[in-house]
């Protein structure tokens, strides 16, 4: 059985799961992979067949989404070229991470396509908290990359086709320790800002983490690193606590390895302010903005941390045999399963 994985590159959360995620599809499929989106240099350690240009979302100096240079940058007329050559009919299923390409494409030449993502969950009946505050923008991310069946991954398992988030093997292994500063992750925000916040603010020592910073360098009570994923595993095991928007990967792996969490939502990025929203229900510090104004409060949490520790279960055997059961269900039995 041929399958198509694609996954949106925005963000590493994405391709994250993904590299967890691909030795298990690959037990079972024969599985080709495609990407859309930036290209963030995090390697899957699998063959990648296409990357996609795809749609990318810009963000202003406040950290919110900049929605003019989003419409502008990006190439539509590349984007619907895409959408008419992308090979899904060569595939028996297409498993989607929120890509829109793929996603359309299947819409347009009737490939059956299984949606696998956090922002699957968000239009679920049976999700534990209220939408009615973010009806509007819900349409539009259910817009941005259409599936009607799928699987939803949430902190709290809450329906047969809802799991727990994928957590990597390399931060399952760990030992967590503490002593190792503040590890701090907000790829939305200027790299000035950060520090503006940080070198007034008492208490700890912060290990800044961005796509803008090229070398390793330190000043006082901060240090700048790269992105690169041993150096962040490594710190984030022995960190007395983490500050980050509110996606998904990051904040899960955060709360498993039982780290005192404060995240800044993304304004304009409905998943996230409903990831926060969630969050704060389970004693998660959230602030909205991450500037001088929320001094006291950031130092407060340093003060008096909060832990929160959810042992998210490994269930990505029982998903793809799900994914495999479901196919056969549609395919050959004209049954439905949960969209």
């Amino acid at each position: 059985m041929k399958v198509l994985y694609a996954i949106q590159t925005t963000g590493n959360g994405h391709l994250s799961r993904a590299k967890e995620f691909i030795p298990y599809l690959e037990r079972r499929f024969q599985v080709d992979v495609v990407l859309s989106g930036p290209n963030h240099g995090l390697s899957l350690n699998s063959p990648i067949k296409h990357h996609y240009q795809g749609l990318t979302l810009f963000h202003t100096q406040k950290g919110g989404i900049h929605w003019g240079k989003t419409i502008f940058k990006n190439n539509i007329l590349q984007f619907i070229i895409d959408l008419f050559r992308a090979p899904v009919h060569q595939y028996d299923l297409v498993i989607n991470d929120y890509e829109p390409i793929t996603a359309w494409s299947c819409k347009l030449h009737g490939v059956l396509c299984f949606g696998l993502s956090n922002q699957f969950t968000l239009w679920q009946k049976k999700i534990p908290d209220s939408k009615k505050k973010w009806t509007r923008k819900l349409s539009y991310i259910r817009f941005f990359a259409p599936v009607k069946y799928g699987y939803g991954l949430h902190y709290k398992a809450f329906d047969n086709n809802i799991y727990h988030p994928i957590i990597r093997s390399k931060i399952r292994h760990l030992t967590p320790t503490r002593g190792g500063g503040i590890v701090v992750y907000l790829p939305a925000h200027p790299q000035e800002e950060i520090i503006k916040v940080i070198s007034s603010t008492k208490g700890q020592q912060f290990k800044i983490f961005s796509k803008d910073i090229i070398a390793f360098s330190a000043s006082n009570n901060y240090s700048l690193h790269p992105i690169n994923e041993t150096a962040f595993i490594s710190a984030l095991a022995a960190a007395d606590g983490v500050i980050t928007n509110a996606g998904f990967t990051t904040t899960a792996e955060s709360i498993f390895l039982n780290k005192p969490l404060m995240v800044v939502p993304m304004r304009g990025q409905v998943e996230q302010q409903y990831n926060a929203y969630t969050l704060k229900k389970m004693g998660v510090v959230v602030v909205k903005h991450f500037d001088v104004s929320q001094q006291s409060k950031i130092e407060k949490w340093i003060k008096k941390p909060k832990n929160k520790r959810v042992l998210f279960h490994n269930n990505l055997h029982q998903l793809v045999d799900q994914i495999a059961l479901d196919f056969i269900k549609i395919k050959y039995n004209s049954q439905s399963i949960p969209s």
